[in-house]
């Protein structure tokens, strides 16, 4: 989604997409984990990074 234009073409594409998986509740669920689980991985990468700038500091 980075490079979301805004085009319209890509638009109902998007909005076909989104109406497919809102129709299969497995297929909501993986996605919903996936998201969850990068969310998760972000945060820990996060809190790595920030320990690591203050390492030595005090």
């Amino acid at each position: 989604m980075a490079n979301y234009s805004g085009d319209p073409k890509e638009r109902a594409e998007l909005a076909k997409l989104a109406a497919q998986i809102l129709q299969e509740p497995l297929r909501i669920r993986l996605l919903s984990n996936r998201v969850h689980q990068l969310l998760l991985d972000d945060l820990k990468q996060q809190k790595e990074r920030a320990g690591r700038n203050y390492e030595g500091r005090l």
